[in-house]
Protein backbone atom coordinates (compact mmCIF):
# COMPACT_ATOMS: atom_id res chain seq x y z
CA UNK A 1 0.00 0.00 0.00
CA UNK A 2 1.52 3.14 -0.95
CA UNK A 3 1.71 6.09 1.16
CA UNK A 4 -1.36 7.92 -0.02
CA UNK A 5 -3.70 4.98 0.56
CA UNK A 6 -2.28 4.39 3.62
CA UNK A 7 -2.89 8.19 4.72
CA UNK A 8 -6.91 7.64 3.18
CA UNK A 9 -7.33 4.77 5.33
CA UNK A 10 -6.03 6.47 8.51
CA UNK A 11 -8.63 9.62 7.89
CA UNK A 12 -11.32 7.22 7.50
CA UNK A 13 -10.54 5.37 10.48
CA UNK A 14 -10.58 8.61 13.08
CA UNK A 15 -13.69 10.11 11.26
CA UNK A 16 -15.28 6.79 12.40
CA UNK A 17 -13.73 6.75 15.81
CA UNK A 18 -15.02 10.77 16.25
CA UNK A 19 -19.12 9.80 15.16
CA UNK A 20 -19.07 7.30 18.33
CA UNK A 21 -17.43 9.45 20.54
CA UNK A 22 -20.28 12.16 19.68
CA UNK A 23 -23.53 9.00 20.23
CA UNK A 24 -23.27 8.84 16.47
CA UNK A 25 -22.77 5.24 16.51
CA UNK A 26 -25.18 1.78 17.40
CA UNK A 27 -23.60 2.13 20.93
CA UNK A 28 -24.22 5.45 21.69
CA UNK A 29 -26.32 6.66 25.04
CA UNK A 30 -28.60 9.46 25.74
CA UNK A 31 -28.94 10.64 29.06
CA UNK A 32 -32.67 10.62 30.30
CA UNK A 33 -34.28 13.58 31.13
CA UNK A 34 -34.90 13.82 35.11
CA UNK A 35 -38.67 13.92 36.46
CA UNK A 36 -39.30 17.00 38.71
CA UNK A 37 -39.15 17.73 41.75
CA UNK A 38 -42.23 17.48 43.96
CA UNK A 39 -44.23 20.66 44.65
CA UNK A 40 -43.72 21.59 48.92
CA UNK A 41 -46.37 20.51 50.71
CA UNK A 42 -48.48 23.42 51.63
CA UNK A 43 -47.58 24.36 55.19
CA UNK A 44 -50.51 23.76 58.00
CA UNK A 45 -52.37 27.12 59.02
CA UNK A 46 -51.43 28.63 62.11
CA UNK A 47 -53.12 27.70 65.02
CA UNK A 48 -55.11 30.56 66.36
CA UNK A 49 -54.52 32.11 69.72
CA UNK A 50 -56.45 31.23 72.24
CA UNK A 51 -58.97 34.26 73.42
CA UNK A 52 -58.19 35.52 76.72
CA UNK A 53 -61.55 36.74 77.38
CA UNK A 54 -63.63 34.09 76.34
CA UNK A 55 -64.43 32.50 79.55
CA UNK A 56 -65.34 35.93 81.38
CA UNK A 57 -68.60 36.75 82.35
CA UNK A 58 -71.29 38.43 79.51
CA UNK A 59 -73.14 39.64 82.02
CA UNK A 60 -74.10 40.24 85.56
CA UNK A 61 -78.02 39.49 86.62
CA UNK A 62 -78.80 42.24 89.69
CA UNK A 63 -81.45 41.00 92.21
CA UNK A 64 -82.88 44.20 94.95
CA UNK A 65 -85.11 42.99 98.25
CA UNK A 66 -85.16 45.74 100.36
CA UNK A 67 -83.07 48.71 101.67
CA UNK A 68 -79.77 48.16 100.93
CA UNK A 69 -80.11 44.36 100.32
CA UNK A 70 -78.21 43.48 97.00
CA UNK A 71 -77.42 40.63 95.38
CA UNK A 72 -75.01 40.52 92.27
CA UNK A 73 -74.35 37.15 90.32
CA UNK A 74 -71.18 37.69 88.17
CA UNK A 75 -70.52 34.58 86.27
CA UNK A 76 -70.15 31.47 88.29
CA UNK A 77 -69.66 34.36 91.76
CA UNK A 78 -72.35 35.47 93.29
CA UNK A 79 -72.12 38.60 96.29
CA UNK A 80 -74.62 39.46 98.51
CA UNK A 81 -74.68 42.94 100.00
CA UNK A 82 -76.10 43.45 103.50
CA UNK A 83 -78.73 41.27 103.37
CA UNK A 84 -81.14 42.44 105.74
CA UNK A 85 -84.48 40.99 105.47
CA UNK A 86 -86.16 40.90 108.77
CA UNK A 87 -85.36 44.64 109.85
CA UNK A 88 -86.94 44.44 113.60
CA UNK A 89 -84.86 42.96 116.62
CA UNK A 90 -81.79 43.12 117.48
CA UNK A 91 -80.72 39.01 116.89
CA UNK A 92 -80.56 37.43 113.96
CA UNK A 93 -83.42 35.52 112.52
CA UNK A 94 -82.43 32.06 111.22
CA UNK A 95 -85.61 31.10 109.74
CA UNK A 96 -85.77 34.80 107.68
CA UNK A 97 -82.44 34.19 105.89
CA UNK A 98 -82.80 30.37 104.92
CA UNK A 99 -85.79 31.49 103.18
CA UNK A 100 -83.91 34.27 101.59
CA UNK A 101 -80.68 32.08 100.89
CA UNK A 102 -83.28 29.06 99.38
CA UNK A 103 -84.91 31.75 97.10
CA UNK A 104 -81.59 32.83 96.05
CA UNK A 105 -80.73 29.08 95.27
CA UNK A 106 -83.37 27.88 93.78
CA UNK A 107 -84.06 31.01 91.37
CA UNK A 108 -83.43 29.36 88.34
CA UNK A 109 -81.10 27.40 86.22
CA UNK A 110 -78.28 28.20 84.07
CA UNK A 111 -77.67 31.56 83.57
CA UNK A 112 -80.07 32.67 86.08
CA UNK A 113 -78.57 30.28 88.87
CA UNK A 114 -77.36 32.74 91.82
CA UNK A 115 -74.91 31.71 94.33
CA UNK A 116 -73.46 33.12 97.75
CA UNK A 117 -69.59 33.54 97.45
CA UNK A 118 -68.68 36.65 99.31
CA UNK A 119 -70.62 38.25 101.74
CA UNK A 120 -70.29 42.30 102.09
CA UNK A 121 -71.15 44.78 104.78
CA UNK A 122 -71.33 48.58 104.29
CA UNK A 123 -71.51 49.48 107.78
CA UNK A 124 -73.18 48.23 111.08
CA UNK A 125 -76.81 49.56 111.70
CA UNK A 126 -79.89 47.62 112.49
CA UNK A 127 -81.48 47.84 109.32
CA UNK A 128 -77.90 46.93 107.39
CA UNK A 129 -76.35 44.09 109.92
CA UNK A 130 -78.45 41.96 111.98
CA UNK A 131 -78.80 38.99 109.96
CA UNK A 132 -74.98 39.01 109.43
CA UNK A 133 -74.19 36.29 111.35
CA UNK A 134 -76.57 33.82 110.04
CA UNK A 135 -75.42 34.94 106.38
CA UNK A 136 -71.65 33.86 107.54
CA UNK A 137 -72.98 30.62 109.25
CA UNK A 138 -75.42 29.30 106.24
CA UNK A 139 -73.15 30.23 103.43
CA UNK A 140 -69.81 29.52 105.02
CA UNK A 141 -68.34 32.13 103.09
CA UNK A 142 -65.91 35.00 104.00
CA UNK A 143 -67.21 38.18 105.28
CA UNK A 144 -65.73 41.52 104.45
CA UNK A 145 -67.53 44.49 106.75
CA UNK A 146 -66.12 46.84 109.24
CA UNK A 147 -63.77 45.57 112.39
CA UNK A 148 -67.27 46.21 114.62
CA UNK A 149 -69.03 43.41 112.72
CA UNK A 150 -66.36 41.00 112.60
CA UNK A 151 -66.53 41.24 116.57
CA UNK A 152 -70.24 40.35 116.47
CA UNK A 153 -69.81 37.60 114.17
CA UNK A 154 -66.89 35.92 116.54
CA UNK A 155 -69.01 36.50 119.63
CA UNK A 156 -71.95 35.16 117.55
CA UNK A 157 -70.04 32.08 117.06
CA UNK A 158 -68.69 32.04 113.57
CA UNK A 159 -64.29 31.55 113.04
CA UNK A 160 -62.71 34.85 113.26
CA UNK A 161 -61.26 33.61 110.14
CA UNK A 162 -64.02 33.78 108.02
CA UNK A 163 -64.25 37.84 108.27
CA UNK A 164 -61.65 40.14 106.93
CA UNK A 165 -61.96 43.55 109.26
CA UNK A 166 -62.14 46.38 106.36
CA UNK A 167 -59.84 49.44 106.21
CA UNK A 168 -60.46 50.74 102.88
CA UNK A 169 -58.16 49.98 99.57
CA UNK A 170 -59.02 46.25 100.11
CA UNK A 171 -59.39 44.33 96.26
CA UNK A 172 -61.58 41.45 96.64
CA UNK A 173 -60.80 39.01 93.57
CA UNK A 174 -63.62 37.40 92.40
CA UNK A 175 -61.77 35.39 89.89
CA UNK A 176 -59.63 36.25 86.68
CA UNK A 177 -62.36 39.10 84.97
CA UNK A 178 -63.86 40.20 88.41
CA UNK A 179 -62.83 41.91 91.24
CA UNK A 180 -64.35 44.50 94.25
CA UNK A 181 -62.55 47.33 96.27
CA UNK A 182 -63.58 48.42 99.15
CA UNK A 183 -63.81 52.19 100.06
CA UNK A 184 -63.92 54.23 103.25
CA UNK A 185 -66.94 56.05 102.67
CA UNK A 186 -69.26 58.20 105.26
CA UNK A 187 -72.56 57.75 106.89
CA UNK A 188 -75.21 59.60 105.60
CA UNK A 189 -75.91 63.27 107.61
CA UNK A 190 -79.34 65.09 108.54
CA UNK A 191 -79.69 68.95 107.64
CA UNK A 192 -76.80 71.39 110.13
CA UNK A 193 -75.11 67.93 110.19
CA UNK A 194 -71.32 67.57 109.60
CA UNK A 195 -69.42 64.14 109.77
CA UNK A 196 -65.75 62.95 109.96
CA UNK A 197 -66.24 59.78 110.89
CA UNK A 198 -66.32 59.82 114.65
CA UNK A 199 -69.76 60.63 114.65
CA UNK A 200 -71.60 57.51 112.43
CA UNK A 201 -70.40 53.99 112.49
CA UNK A 202 -67.35 53.24 110.10
CA UNK A 203 -68.80 53.20 106.24
CA UNK A 204 -67.37 51.36 103.16
CA UNK A 205 -68.74 51.82 99.71
CA UNK A 206 -68.00 48.72 96.98
CA UNK A 207 -66.53 49.44 93.67
CA UNK A 208 -66.89 46.58 91.17
CA UNK A 209 -65.33 46.52 87.88
CA UNK A 210 -65.81 43.19 85.62
CA UNK A 211 -64.69 42.32 82.13
CA UNK A 212 -66.79 40.78 79.38
CA UNK A 213 -66.15 38.61 76.63
CA UNK A 214 -66.30 41.75 74.29
CA UNK A 215 -63.47 43.52 76.50
CA UNK A 216 -66.11 46.00 77.47
CA UNK A 217 -65.40 46.62 81.08
CA UNK A 218 -68.71 47.10 83.52
CA UNK A 219 -68.51 48.57 86.75
CA UNK A 220 -70.46 50.46 89.53
CA UNK A 221 -70.58 51.77 92.41
CA UNK A 222 -72.76 51.28 95.38
CA UNK A 223 -72.76 52.92 98.66
CA UNK A 224 -75.26 51.78 101.57
CA UNK A 225 -75.03 55.37 102.82
CA UNK A 226 -73.93 58.30 102.56
CA UNK A 227 -73.68 62.03 102.89
CA UNK A 228 -72.01 65.10 100.16
CA UNK A 229 -70.57 68.58 100.36
CA UNK A 230 -67.43 68.71 102.91
CA UNK A 231 -68.21 65.11 104.22
CA UNK A 232 -67.04 63.76 101.16
CA UNK A 233 -63.84 66.06 101.23
CA UNK A 234 -63.03 65.79 104.48
CA UNK A 235 -60.68 63.13 106.02
CA UNK A 236 -61.78 59.98 107.75
CA UNK A 237 -61.00 60.13 111.92
CA UNK A 238 -61.62 57.32 113.49
CA UNK A 239 -61.27 56.50 117.02
CA UNK A 240 -60.89 52.64 117.85
CA UNK A 241 -60.62 51.17 121.49
CA UNK A 242 -58.22 47.79 122.24
CA UNK A 243 -57.99 46.60 125.87
CA UNK A 244 -58.81 50.25 127.37
CA UNK A 245 -56.28 52.00 125.18
CA UNK A 246 -57.42 54.42 122.74
CA UNK A 247 -56.13 55.09 119.34
CA UNK A 248 -57.22 57.66 116.40
CA UNK A 249 -56.33 57.05 112.43
CA UNK A 250 -56.94 59.79 109.79
CA UNK A 251 -57.78 58.29 106.45
CA UNK A 252 -58.13 59.44 103.09
CA UNK A 253 -61.44 61.58 102.54
CA UNK A 254 -64.26 59.59 100.89
CA UNK A 255 -63.92 61.24 97.68
CA UNK A 256 -60.03 60.61 97.45
CA UNK A 257 -60.86 57.04 98.48
CA UNK A 258 -63.13 56.78 95.75
CA UNK A 259 -60.80 58.23 92.78
CA UNK A 260 -58.28 56.15 94.19
CA UNK A 261 -60.27 53.05 93.96
CA UNK A 262 -61.72 54.08 90.37
CA UNK A 263 -57.57 54.83 89.34
CA UNK A 264 -56.31 51.41 90.45
CA UNK A 265 -59.42 49.25 88.61
CA UNK A 266 -58.01 51.35 85.44
CA UNK A 267 -61.45 52.75 84.76
CA UNK A 268 -61.58 56.68 83.75
CA UNK A 269 -65.25 57.04 85.61
CA UNK A 270 -68.40 55.11 87.10
CA UNK A 271 -70.96 54.10 84.65
CA UNK A 272 -73.36 53.37 87.58
CA UNK A 273 -73.99 54.26 91.02
CA UNK A 274 -76.11 52.62 93.48
CA UNK A 275 -76.45 54.63 96.16
CA UNK A 276 -79.33 56.95 98.89
CA UNK A 277 -81.95 58.08 98.68
CA UNK A 278 -82.99 57.52 102.44
CA UNK A 279 -81.13 60.72 103.14
CA UNK A 280 -80.03 63.69 101.32
CA UNK A 281 -78.76 62.06 97.98
CA UNK A 282 -78.08 65.30 96.28
CA UNK A 283 -75.89 66.68 98.63
CA UNK A 284 -73.82 63.96 97.75
CA UNK A 285 -75.14 63.75 93.63
CA UNK A 286 -74.04 67.07 93.33
CA UNK A 287 -70.09 65.94 94.00
CA UNK A 288 -70.03 62.07 93.01
CA UNK A 289 -72.06 62.35 89.28
CA UNK A 290 -69.93 65.50 87.65
CA UNK A 291 -66.84 63.76 89.24
CA UNK A 292 -66.97 60.42 87.73
CA UNK A 293 -68.83 60.79 84.78
CA UNK A 294 -71.78 58.83 86.24
CA UNK A 295 -74.38 57.46 83.43
CA UNK A 296 -76.92 56.00 85.23
CA UNK A 297 -78.09 56.43 89.07
CA UNK A 298 -80.25 53.31 90.45
CA UNK A 299 -81.57 54.55 94.59
CA UNK A 300 -81.82 51.91 96.98
CA UNK A 301 -82.16 52.51 100.89
CA UNK A 302 -85.97 52.32 100.13
CA UNK A 303 -88.84 51.04 102.18
CA UNK A 304 -86.55 50.79 105.31
CA UNK A 305 -89.13 52.66 107.55
CA UNK A 306 -92.39 51.83 108.31
CA UNK A 307 -95.39 53.20 106.50
CA UNK A 308 -98.62 54.28 108.67
CA UNK A 309 -98.53 50.82 110.74
CA UNK A 310 -96.96 48.60 107.76
CA UNK A 311 -93.72 47.54 109.01
CA UNK A 312 -90.75 46.82 106.79
CA UNK A 313 -91.85 43.01 105.32
CA UNK A 314 -90.81 41.71 102.00
CA UNK A 315 -94.06 39.77 101.95
CA UNK A 316 -96.27 42.53 102.04
CA UNK A 317 -94.12 43.92 99.18
CA UNK A 318 -93.10 47.77 98.93
CA UNK A 319 -95.03 49.31 101.48
CA UNK A 320 -94.50 53.21 100.06
CA UNK A 321 -93.27 53.38 95.83
CA UNK A 322 -90.26 55.29 95.17
CA UNK A 323 -91.55 58.85 93.36
CA UNK A 324 -89.05 61.08 91.11
CA UNK A 325 -90.87 63.82 93.42
CA UNK A 326 -90.22 62.66 96.56
CA UNK A 327 -86.65 64.66 95.98
CA UNK A 328 -87.50 67.51 93.70
CA UNK A 329 -83.70 68.56 93.61
CA UNK A 330 -82.36 65.70 92.97
CA UNK A 331 -84.90 65.35 90.23
CA UNK A 332 -84.17 68.19 88.86
CA UNK A 333 -80.40 67.90 88.86
CA UNK A 334 -80.23 64.21 87.49
CA UNK A 335 -82.39 65.78 84.59
CA UNK A 336 -80.12 68.87 84.08
CA UNK A 337 -76.80 66.46 83.45
CA UNK A 338 -78.76 63.71 81.70
CA UNK A 339 -78.52 61.04 83.88
CA UNK A 340 -81.86 58.41 84.41
CA UNK A 341 -82.75 56.90 87.04
CA UNK A 342 -83.60 53.09 87.39
CA UNK A 343 -85.72 52.07 90.37
CA UNK A 344 -87.46 49.26 91.80
CA UNK A 345 -91.15 48.98 91.87
CA UNK A 346 -91.58 45.70 94.36
CA UNK A 347 -89.05 43.65 95.90
CA UNK A 348 -86.85 41.02 94.45
CA UNK A 349 -86.76 42.80 91.44
CA UNK A 350 -83.88 41.81 88.89
CA UNK A 351 -81.74 43.41 86.24
CA UNK A 352 -80.02 42.12 84.00
CA UNK A 353 -76.14 44.92 82.85
CA UNK A 354 -74.10 43.69 80.18
CA UNK A 355 -71.88 45.70 77.18
CA UNK A 356 -75.30 46.78 75.76
CA UNK A 357 -76.64 49.07 79.32
CA UNK A 358 -79.00 47.89 82.10
CA UNK A 359 -82.34 46.39 81.91
CA UNK A 360 -84.94 44.47 83.63
CA UNK A 361 -85.63 41.04 83.81
CA UNK A 362 -88.23 38.45 85.04
CA UNK A 363 -87.52 37.53 88.36
CA UNK A 364 -91.20 35.41 88.46
CA UNK A 365 -89.90 31.79 90.48
CA UNK A 366 -87.50 34.56 93.60
CA UNK A 367 -91.37 36.44 94.33
CA UNK A 368 -93.10 33.69 94.32
CA UNK A 369 -91.50 32.70 97.43
CA UNK A 370 -92.87 35.29 99.19
CA UNK A 371 -96.08 35.85 97.64
CA UNK A 372 -95.28 38.78 95.33
CA UNK A 373 -96.49 39.49 91.90
CA UNK A 374 -94.56 38.74 88.76
CA UNK A 375 -94.50 42.30 88.12
CA UNK A 376 -94.99 45.56 89.47
CA UNK A 377 -96.54 46.47 93.25
CA UNK A 378 -98.43 44.54 96.00
CA UNK A 379 -99.77 42.52 97.40
CA UNK A 380 -99.84 44.91 100.35
CA UNK A 381 -101.66 48.39 99.18
CA UNK A 382 -99.13 50.66 98.92
CA UNK A 383 -98.95 53.96 101.54
CA UNK A 384 -97.26 57.35 101.48
CA UNK A 385 -93.37 57.91 101.91
CA UNK A 386 -93.49 58.77 105.35
CA UNK A 387 -90.01 60.58 104.76
CA UNK A 388 -91.03 62.61 101.55
CA UNK A 389 -90.12 66.29 102.11
CA UNK A 390 -87.37 65.41 104.83
CA UNK A 391 -84.75 63.85 102.30
CA UNK A 392 -83.61 67.44 101.22
CA UNK A 393 -82.10 70.37 103.00
CA UNK A 394 -82.63 73.91 101.80
CA UNK A 395 -78.84 74.15 101.45
CA UNK A 396 -78.14 71.19 99.71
Amino acid sequence: MNNNLKLLALVTTLAAAGLQGCGGGGNSTVAATPAPAPAPAPAPAPTPAPDPLAAAPARVLMTWFGITNWHYQIGDKGVLLDGEVVNSGSTANPAAVTKAFNALKGSGTGTDARTIDVVLLGHVHPDHSVQLPEWAKQTGKTVYAPPAACTSLVAAGVPASQCVGLKGGEVIKLGDFASVRAVRWVHSVDCNEFSNGTGGPETFGFLFNVTTPTGKVLNWYVSDSGAGGPDLTAPRVVTTSTNGVSTTTTYGSPLANLKAAVKDAGLTGIEMWQGGPESRMVYQARTIVPEFQVKTFMPHHLNSRAAGTQAFSLTYGMHYPYSLDDQPKLKEFLATVGVPQIFPTNYFDAWVYDKDGIKTTPNTAMKAVYGLPAAGPGPGVQLANPRAGALECTYD
